[in-house]
């Protein structure tokens, strides 16, 4: 069984099927703010199309910095070259104003690199928080590596505020801060903040993450290396629906590997901070094997032995989300187990998955 990342079940389940999405992938609506570059600079990211804008006039007080060269490298992305710090002052806030105000959902994300731009080689360690509700806290452990935070956010306010604050003394600091507007009507929360656990890709051939400009809303996704697991995949597009999980996600998967597997199921697992912690979960399928009529694909989903969704027949080529509209809770670990139905010729299969944590 594999872990990701390192209920009490009367969730509601909800599913999303492909439809034709004519929009086209563009930065309306879009913030990306590379902190610690001069004020009026801007630039586009050759990798992905980003255009970054310095954050003088998205906060006061800080200090901008440039990462030592010896963390300095050609692979490192531009947004993580520099930083804004702030040593002085207990709480420092970002105040950002997207288009759609209070009528919107957004994807927002904090990223921070160290690097030992202050050369004091001391690792940071600070809170952060989306208005006054408690984000998370960021806690740099190693000096080269990059750290992002991302939740789904729906604000009650036309403006929306993180901020960064001190709790020892070691001074806070970030690298880049980003805003994606999303669709209303996915994510659905029971008006809360979702925190991102995991976002997975399943079979992926390059074992590099995927973010925009496949996919539209500019999430990232990262791939998971499955053992003794068979990866599928197709050169076909595969049709989104509302979630817009990319066709690059969507057309690799992984199925039982018949020569290695004990049985014909799909196993993972997370595990919880505390059982308080509130889970949603949303579970990305996509047939991308074009079956004959003498072989079928049905499976069942399972989380903690308790039946989650199911039977279900993955559509050919054609984005199928299964999803919680109420969070799961209860539990110190949570097993997902997808298996094969009788009447399946075939082993399950999964292409993505995405686990939030309510705040």
């Amino acid at each position: 069984m594999e872990m990701l990342k390192g209920f009490l079940f009367a969730w509601l389940i909800a599913f999303s099927l492909a439809t034709i999405v004519a929009a086209q992938n563009d930065q309306s609506g879009f913030i990306s703010i590379d902190c610690g570059i001069p004020a009026g600079s801007n630039y586009t990211d050759i990798i992905t199309g980003l255009s970054y804008t310095s954050d003088v006039g998205y906060v006061s007080g800080g200090v901008s910095n440039t990462i030592s060269p010896i963390y300095q490298s050609n692979s490192l992305e531009k947004q993580f070259l520099t930083v804004t710090s702030f040593p002085i002052g207990t709480k420092n806030c970002y105040t950002l104003t997207p288009a759609q105000g209070s009528f919107g959902k957004y994807l927002i994300r904090a990223s921070f690199l160290y690097g030992d731009y202050d050369g004091t080689a001391q690792l940071p360690s600070f809170d952060l928080y989306i208005g006054e509700n408690y984000w998370d806290t960021v806690t740099i452990s190693n000096a080269s590596t990059p750290i992002r935070k991302d939740i789904i956010h729906t604000p009650s306010t036309d403006s929306i505020t993180v901020c960064l604050v001190k709790t020892d003394t070691t001074t806070p600091f970030i690298s880049a801060l980003e805003l994606r507007p999303l669709n209303i009507t996915i994510y659905p929360t029971l008006d809360k903040s979702l925190e991102l656990y995991a976002r997975v890709n399943f079979g992926s051939l390059t074992n590099q993450y995927i973010r925009y400009s496949n996919d539209a809303y500019d999430r990232i996704w990262m791939p998971f290396v499955w053992n003794n697991k068979t990866i599928i995949n197709t050169k076909q597009e595969v049709l989104e629906n509302t979630y817009r999980v990319p066709s690059a996600v969507m057309s690799t998967a992984v199925t039982p590997d018949p020569l290695t597997a004990m049985d014909e199921s799909l196993k993972f697992y997370w595990t919880a901070s505390n059982t308080t912690d509130r889970y949603y979960i949303y579970l990305h399928f996509s047939e991308i094997e074009e079956l004959p009529v003498t072989q079928t694909r049905e499976f069942n989903i399972y989380i903690n032995d308790n039946l989650f969704y199911g039977p279900m027949s993955p559509v050919y080529l054609s984005t199928t989300t299964v999803y919680t509209l109420s969070p799961g809770y209860g539990y110190e670990r949570y097993d997902v187990v997808i298996n094969k139905t009788a009447a399946s010729t075939l082993p399950p299969l999964i292409n993505a998955v995405e686990i939030y944590k309510e705040m």
